[in-house]
């Protein structure tokens, strides 16, 4: 099973979470939720498959047939770990797709070892950035002009920019660009112009196409000791439909700790190449 191979560095980061934290509270009106009340507060999600909508068409499964157990489960239950097997029954997938998604299946059960683009270092995704925080917390920074989600785990940074409408000309990236906005006691965030050569969808690998739109709705429920996402995703390039899903998050209270990859790039075998900076940035 892969294993990550970066070690930790804790490196407290209070003051900066409390600057940015006074911002937020000066600039956002009480009604606008706050998905971090203080700088220790971080949210794990113990599941690294989207939920699927209580009706209605929705993301990639786990081939029922061959139950999945992760190695941040094992570390939870003790559960022997599997490997991911998509259920290519799913009726969203078009054909080229799904021939995607089982020849990736195909070679997961010759037992072909696949290493996902994070063992290398490389940024998630919009999606997976979702499914990630199950043994290191995400937090969230929340100022006027935006908002920020930090994964602690290789630290991946997404940025949702609190505007009315997209630039006229997005260019593709890892993370596309999202615009936000409040709806009362959600966060409401509208994602285009994510790369369609370098992410997927999910941790069964499922592709898209540079069509892909995803709107997500974050709501903090349960008195505050959960933290909802609603997700929406069409892509015509891909799929035959649009699908919906949900991610959920149990809060953590705790410093925030960073963890370093690519400084600590030992060579475990078939991985893809560290990412390196070409040209400085300063």
């Amino acid at each position: 099973m892969p294993r990550h191979t970066g070690t930790g560095k804790r490196i407290i980061l209070a003051g900066a979470a409390y600057v940015a934290m006074s911002l937020s509270v000066s600039a956002m009106a009480q009604s606008t939720p706050s998905f971090a009340p203080n700088p220790g507060v971080g949210w794990y999600a113990y599941n690294r498959m989207f939920i699927p909508p209580a009706s209605g068409p929705g993301p990639v499964m786990q081939d029922p047939s061959r139950p999945y157990v992760s190695n941040d489960e094992f570390r939870v239950t003790g559960r022997q770990p599997t490997e991911r097997v998509a259920d290519l029954s799913t009726p969203i997938l078009q054909p080229w797709a799904r021939d995607v998604v089982a020849k990736r299946n195909a070679l997961i059960l010759s037992g072909k070892y696949i290493p996902s683009p994070t063992a290398s270092c490389w940024p998630k995704g919009v999606t997976p950035f979702l499914l990630s925080p199950m043994t290191q917390p995400m937090y969230f920074i929340q100022g006027p002009r935006e908002v920020v989600m930090v994964l602690t785990s290789f630290n991946d940074v997404r940025r949702i920019y609190l505007a009315d409408k997209h630039s006229a000309n997005v260019k593709p990236s890892w993370y596309g660009e999202s615009i936000g906005h409040y709806e009362g006691d959600t966060l409401v965030v509208d994602t285009i112009g994510i790369d369609p050569k370098n992410t997927w969808v999910d941790n069964f690998r499922t592709p898209h196409s540079d069509k892909l739109h995803v709107v997500e709705r974050f709501r903090v429920i349960d008195s505050g000791k959960t933290l909802n996402v609603d997700l929406h995703v069409e892509d015509e390039g891909a799929y035959t439909m649009a699908w919906n899903a949900v991610q959920r998050y149990d809060r953590a209270d705790q410093e925030y700790v960073e963890f370093v990859c690519a400084e600590n790039n030992m060579n475990l075998g078939d991985l893809d190449p560290m990412p390196v900076a070409k040209t400085p940035d300063f």
